[in-house]
């Protein structure tokens, strides 16, 4: 029997804007290395082949310690484009793209630069170690959270920036739905979905991520879906619904989002049955402007139709930390080909729709070298413990309503959403997302001038 014929439930997590060598370049480097032969960063880190100069100065990856940022690091298409120093693609200005954003932060040690160690990620590291790490799974794009986002979620982007209800191509919710797969989505607070227009929000195929341990416990199997998305609570969302941000988007420190993981693995191996035949993909929308070594492959994507862009991206984006976690794999396993985010729309329409590819899109992106993530999967049976929960300092609980006006596009982007969907369903989203219409009732009654 294959590995995809042994699976019953696909799971889908993707977190914020964290690169491979930020959060799992520590897998080849010195005594934290894991023997997997993963392609991390090495020692010496101070060597010609990491090195970012910029103004005459020298800046080389560097170990940090997980903690909040004092900001968010640039990752738009322009940024990023000086980051691979696009027509060479180098790998070397991502120096020069911080110092740019933030010129009165002269360190030795800029942000960008920075790799965590096994103790700042203990989750990542686990499943690293006992699962499949993808070390040539790169964003879509070399744009920003939307942008690759849809790629996710469509096969598609027509936009290369960021925007409240982008024009787009059929979500993978629609997809699915058309062709009879049982889906659900878990939130911990605002869907992303709902910024894309996904009506189906307000319907039974969302439920909160508090539900996900007893689901998968006890619900019956025609009861259960086949396809699970899981979403963290949005930093650029907590201050509508309160919470802590465990997505992993800088500034925040990436604690919470190791919690976060911790959290669904144990909730997906608490029924043992159900885990044998269960494939977790844990992965980033993008680098969120963090540091990788490894070039891009050169796979281009022009313009589809009805695109708001106009400029011909050349490259794939950069690298990101792909994880495939599953009975289905070996420990440490590392896969080597190239994947992006369609490599998961591959794995479904192999398994739910065999002979016929998920889109034409998709498909081309096959041809010049894009992998399904069915390649990483083996039939073997195992099922390691992890380590004990850890205890992460770093849980900032947001109240509802804090830090004032929106600071950052997204952030003004999930206001919009809130008010879209009071205005739309007030019924709806007073039942469904509570958090959510005290805070439009808030803003409403909030003196103004």
């Amino acid at each position: 029997m294959s590995a995809l014929n042994q699976i019953d439930t696909i799971v889908m997590v993707m977190l914020e804007n964290r690169s491979f060598d930020h959060m799992l370049g520590h897998l080849s480097c010195g005594a934290m290395a894991n023997g997997s032969g993963a392609d991390g960063i090495t020692e010496p880190l101070a060597r010609d082949a990491y090195l970012n100069p910029f103004q005459g100065e020298r800046y080389y990856p560097h170990l940090m310690k997980d903690s909040a940022l004092s900001t968010d690091l640039p990752h738009d298409r322009g940024a990023i484009a000086t980051q691979l120093r696009m027509n060479a693609v180098t790998m070397d200005g991502f120096a020069k793209a911080y110092f740019d954003s933030s010129p009165t932060d002269r360190t030795t040690t800029p942000d960008a630069m920075g790799c965590l160690a096994p103790g700042d990620v203990p989750m990542t590291r686990f499943l690293a170690d006992n699962y499949a790490v993808c070390d040539r799974w790169f964003a879509a794009l070399p744009a920003g959270t939307q942008p690759n986002r849809l790629m996710a979620w469509t096969g598609t982007s027509l936009i290369d920036g960021n925007g409240f209800l982008p024009p787009r191509d059929e979500l993978l919710l629609d997809w699915m739905t058309r062709n009879r797969v049982h889906w659900r989505v878990y939130t911990s607070g605002i869907s992303f979905f709902l910024l894309l227009g996904a009506k189906a929000a307000f319907g039974p195929n969302f439920r909160s991520i508090d539900r996900l341990a007893a689901d998968v416990a006890g619900e019956k199997e025609g009861d259960f879906p086949r396809v699970i998305i899981v979403e963290p609570a949005y930093g650029d969302a907590v201050r509508i619904t309160g919470g802590v941000a465990d997505d992993c988007h800088a500034p925040a420190a990436v604690g919470p989002a190791e919690n976060f993981l911790r959290r669904i693995y144990d909730a997906l191996t608490s029924n043992p049955a159900r885990w044998a035949r269960t494939v977790l993909m844990v992965y980033y929308d993008e680098h969120g402007g963090f540091y990788d070594h490894v070039p891009p492959p050169l796979i281009g994507y022009k313009p589809p139709p009805k695109a708001k862009w106009t400029t011909p991206f050349t490259s794939l984006g950069v690298r990101i930390p792909g994880l495939v976690v599953s009975p289905l794999v070996k420990p440490k396993q590392v896969y080597h080909d190239t994947l992006d985010h369609t490599s998961v729309l591959q794995l479904l329409a192999e398994k739910f729709t065999p002979g016929k590819p998920y889109s034409a899109s998709v498909d081309r992106r096959r041809t010049q070298g894009v992998r399904s993530v069915s390649a990483v999967l083996s039939p073997t049976i195992q099922q390691p413990v992890p380590p004990p929960a850890p205890n992460f300092a770093l849980q900032i609980t947001v109240p509802v309503g804090a830090n004032g006006p929106a600071t950052t596009p997204i952030e003004a982007t999930f206001e919009q959403a809130a008010h879209d969907m009071v205005a739309k369903f007030p019924k709806e989203t007073a039942q469904k997302y509570p958090a959510v219409s005290h805070w439009v009732l808030s803003q409403k009654q909030r003196p103004h001038g």
